[in-house]
């Protein structure tokens, strides 16, 4: 079985959204959903939602403890053997099946993650080496060529490299029983390159996998907001501290 971890904060109708596009890409596929909620409702909004989704597991979080908390919250609830952590504002645009077949068929392999395209099917920046100072610096400042950017080369076979961003990560549940969850040392950023430092770490491959492809467009706030940077930052030298500059 797999089960999809959806982190959930204010965004009941971008998770109608994602339960729907699951339709049509999990067919032959036992699964079940769990959304995990940093929300904070009411037991009255508690209810209230539970009765629009009755299929679904909830898990309505006693804090905003940020990404990789609620996400660990939802982990621990999960039945399947196959987990997938995901954002509320994906969408599946393809079959899942050959991307959970591949995993399982690759013992090697920790983390797998989909293509990911935007709304006009344009390739995201999803899959990336690990950030250093330098490399960091380099994304900030466009006039210098950025050559992390490996989403550009339009991969079609599976590739192996650095990290994965969160949006949408897979793995076996073997993998996170002996790697562990999303480290909650991050609120939010970075706790995706933390998860496949460790998976490297412990001797797993991440693999972008082309293959399957889902919609999402992360909003990039780090780059529009000083609060949001300022988060970001900070997790970024909360990184570096533990696994070196």
């Amino acid at each position: 079985m797999v089960s999809f971890i959806v982190i959930e904060y204010h965004s009941i109708e971008e998770i109608k959204g994602f339960i729907c596009s699951l339709d049509h890409a999990t067919s032959g596929l036992d699964y079940e959903i769990i959304i995990s909620s940093n929300s904070q409702y009411s037991k009255e909004e508690q209810t209230e939602i539970l009765s629009f989704f009755p299929k679904i597991v909830w898990t309505f979080n006693e804090r905003n403890g940020g990404f990789a908390y609620g996400m660990n919250e939802g982990l621990k609830v999960a039945k399947g053997d196959i987990l997938a952590v995901v954002n509320p504002d994906v969408k599946i645009r393809s079959s899942l099946a050959p991307m959970i077949n591949y995993l399982e068929s690759n013992s090697k392999v920790g983390i797998v993650a989909p293509k990911i395209i935007d709304a006009e099917g344009i390739i995201q920046d999803s899959f990336r080496h690990f950030v250093t100072p330098w490399g960091f610096f380099v994304r900030q400042v466009g006039w210098i060529k950025d050559k992390g950017k490996l989403h550009e080369k339009n991969f079609q076979e599976p590739v192996y490299g650095d990290w994965v961003i969160g949006a949408f990560m897979v793995c076996r549940r073997f993998f996170y029983e002996k790697v562990g969850g999303l480290s909650d040392d991050y609120f939010m950023y970075c706790e995706d390159m933390d998860w496949c430092k460790r998976a490297h770490l412990a001797g797993y491959e991440v693999v972008y996998f082309p293959e399957t492809v889902v919609e999402y467009k992360g909003t990039r706030s780090a780059r529009h907001s000083w609060k949001y940077a300022k988060i970001h930052i900070r997790s970024l030298l909360t990184y570096w501290r533990k696994y070196g500059f």
